[in-house]
This record gives C-alpha cells, structure tokens and sequence, in this order.
C-alpha cells in the first residue's frame, strides 16, 4: 500500500491476502509475507524494502518456498516492471501466480503475454487517471474556494478551525477545514519586512538586522514541520522568498513547486522524492477572492516585486553583462554582481555588506575584476583558438559557457572555468597596474601569454 495515513494497514493487508489463500486452496500454503507500506508501486523492486527482501529470499538456495502469489496486480507492479521480475524470479526456479492468470504465469504463453500487456496498461491509467482528478479538484478548491490544501503555513501564519468542511458527508463526520490566521508572535516581523524594502533597504541588511535581534527564523518558529533544518538563524534567501510569496496578501497560492521522480529516499507516503521545481507564475492556481487576513496590501506587495526588475541607469541606458550569473567569487562561492564602472561592465563580490555572513578576516572586503578581461581569458579556457575577441566570438563563447553548465571563478589572483565542484581548467592572472594588461599564465606551466 502506497500510503499509511489515508488508508487502514490491517484491512489493507487482510483483503490482499484473502486473495492469494483463495488461489492456493488447495494447492499448497503460504510460509512467508512482503508488505511493503508507505511505498509507491512506481518504485522498482529494489527500492521497496519488502519487495527487495523477497528477491534476496529467492537468491537463497536454502528458501523455503517455489512460488511467488501476488495479492493485486496494480498495488506490485508498474509499467513493465512485471516482466523484469518475473524473468528474475524464474531464473532462480520461483513461479509467479497471478490472480488474473488463475495460476502460475507462462511468459512464453501468447494469452499470458496479451494479458500482461493489458494489466500494465490498466495500472499505469489507473494512477494517471487518479493523478488527474486529483490535480483537477485541487486546482478548483482553490481557485473558487481558498482552501488551504495542507502543507507547512508560512511563516507569519498559523493553522486555526475554519468551520465545518464543506463536504456534507465529511461534515456529518465531523470534520473540519483549517484556514491560515497571522500568528501574533511572527506576522508583525512579515509586516515589518515588506515595510522595510518598500523603504529601499536591501535583503541582506533585513536577514542581518533579524539575526541581530533575535528573532527566530521559519524553520525555527515551526521546528515539527522542519526537522531538516537547523532552525538556528535567517539567510538570505528565507527573508527573500518571503517577500516573494503571495500567500501574504491574502489569496491562496498553489502549485508553486512540485517534485518529479520517485525511488528511494521519497518521503513518507511514496510522494515524489525528486528535485525541487519552482513552477512559472502561469502555472499557478491563485484564489479569486481574498482566503485569510493579509499581512500586506496588493499595492505594497506589488511595489516591493518591481524592486527586483532591472531598471535604466541614470542616463537611461540599460546596462547589460555578457556574462550575469556566470561568474563566482572564488573567495567565498557567491555568485558576483554585474557593476558598471568607468563606462564598462565588471563585477563584483561583497560578500559581508550584501550577505549575512560577514567575510572572514584577512581577504578582501571587496573583489572586482573587469568583463572584458574575462572575455580575454575565455579563448585558453575553453581551448579556442588564440586571437581577437570581437563581439560575435564574445556571444558565441558565452554561449558555450552557458550551454556546458559551467562557471568562471575568480579570486583576485586566479581565473578559472568549472563544471561542477571538479576544475577543468585553471589559469592565473594577475593586473599590471601601469600597462593596465592582463598577464595570463597557464599554473601546469605548459602555455604563457600577455593580452
């Protein structure tokens, strides 16, 4: 069984196994039991606990038992994941009995072989036909009603008794929906935060100012829902997805995120246990009418968003950095800021003043280093052939750079291009401060050249 908390393990279990007593009546007697709980049928043999210890079982020359009697189809196999098994188990002498065969599978059987297809088809339709119905109805709670549809409230809301659930016969059971309320000890510090930037300030001097006062951070203020986190102090991130999310004006927001992938390691219940997405905003479901009290006003919500879109300098250009999120600062791995200086595009790191971190003593507070020098750097970098950069090698070898997922990193004293935490490939470079060139120099000692 895929799930432990909406459904009764004991009856689960009774049901399946009336199935396969019924089969074997007669025929012989059942001497072992697999039950995986909690485990979605989409995980492979190997990754469900139980299931992985039937296949060790059958390894065993020692076993006690010659066949393998499935209770139901759809709750053991899906997709093709019959077939593997079956081969396996039969390589090792182990029968598989299948209800729907009325007896033991014959994988060389063309009845057998039509009627596997047709079972893996009906389970895979029945978990995308539930998947859908499921998303539907959620999608419309809400959208039409607000309802909040579980999940950890965010911080500066707490979960209290919204009235009786809307479904009559869950109504008559009594059961009730729960509905978001600002949590006295925590809303004040939301509010205090989108007053703050619409004032100008930066997110790092508000996660700072937070961490200086005291005041507890999310998974901090919530510790059960939050047993994967320290808890311990606010980052910069935490204070920007806050102000990010319009949860906190008082509609209901859903579909925000979503996991992909299912194997070992999922969470509890068999949901998806892969990557975080963050989904579009078109794929959002936002509430028509206003769900819980709000903690900010659309127009200040609404002003503290544009903050983040690039604006024209002061003489109405728009600045624009060839190389914007590709470069790192060696010192203390933060990407760099683009900063536009003496007419030219460079960038940044100031780690200490827009981080909540100060940086560590003994390095430089600041670290610049020039775009076009970069650019300069990329050709050996990348093992292009040597020669002037003009614009159209420019865009070609950021291109490069972006499609191979690398990083440039720089440090003060080196340049360097990586893919992942190896180094690919490493060189020095070092500033003339009269010529105002760039001396690269290759650290194998193979190759040296001035630019």
């Amino acid at each position: 069984m895929s799930t432990s908390v909406f459904q009764d393990v004991q009856t689960s279990h009774a049901w399946q196994r009336a199935v396969p007593d019924e089969l074997i009546d007669g025929v012989g007697s059942v001497v072992a039991e697999f039950f995986d709980v909690g485990v979605s049928r989409r995980w492979s043999w190997q990754d469900r606990p139980e299931a992985a210890a039937l296949l060790a079982a059958a390894a065993d020359p020692g076993r006690d038992f010659d066949a393998v009697v499935v209770g139901e189809y759809e709750r053991a196999f899906h997709g093709d994941q019959f077939r593997e098994v079956v081969s396996g188990l039969n390589a090792l002498g182990v029968a598989v009995w299948l209800p729907e065969a009325g007896g033991p599978v014959e994988l060389g059987s063309p009845v057998h072989e039509a009627l596997m297809v047709l079972l893996g088809a009906q389970a895979q339709r029945e978990v995308a036909r539930a998947r859908q119905r499921v998303l539907a109805a959620m999608r419309s709670q809400t959208r039409v009603q607000g309802r909040f549809l579980g999940g950890r409230p965010p911080y500066g809301y707490r979960l209290v008794d919204g009235g009786r659930h809307p479904n009559p016969v869950h109504g008559r059971w009594g059961r009730r929906v729960r509905v978001l309320a600002p949590d006295p000890v925590t809303a004040p510090w939301v509010r205090w935060m989108f007053a703050e930037r619409a004032r100008g300030r930066t997110v790092a001097s508000l996660a700072r100012e937070l961490n200086d006062r005291g005041v507890v951070c999310p998974s901090g203020a919530d510790r059960e829902r939050n047993t994967h986190r320290s808890g311990e102090r606010w980052i910069v991130r935490t204070v920007a997805m806050i102000l990010e999310n319009p949860r906190y004006t008082g509609r209901q927001v859903w579909n925000r995120s979503s996991t992909t992938g299912h194997g070992a390691g999922g969470r509890t219940g068999g949901r998806g246990s892969g990557a975080l997405r963050y989904n579009p905003v078109s794929e959002w479901e936002v509430s028509e009418r206003i769900a819980h009290e709000p903690l900010v006003d659309d127009e200040r919500f609404v002003a503290v968003q544009g903050m983040r879109v690039a604006k024209p300098a002061k003489d109405g250009e728009v600045r624009r950095y060839l190389l914007a999120g590709l470069v790192v600062c060696g010192l203390c791995g933060r990407r760099m800021d683009g900063h536009w200086v003496h007419g030219r595009a460079g960038y940044r790191c100031r780690h200490g003043f827009t981080s909540v971190k100060r940086r560590s003593d003994g390095v430089p507070r600041n670290l610049y280093v020039r775009e076009d020098h970069l650019l300069e750097a990329l050709p050996r970098l990348l093992e292009r052939p040597a020669g002037p950069v003009d614009q159209a090698m420019r865009k070609d070898l950021v291109d490069q750079v972006r499609k191979q997922g690398l990083q440039i990193q720089y440090d003060g004293q080196r340049v360097e291009i990586r893919s992942g935490p190896a180094m690919a490939k490493t060189v020095k470079a070092s500033r003339c401060p009269v010529q105002s060139t760039l001396a690269l120099d290759w650290c194998d000692g193979v190759k040296t050249a001035e630019i």
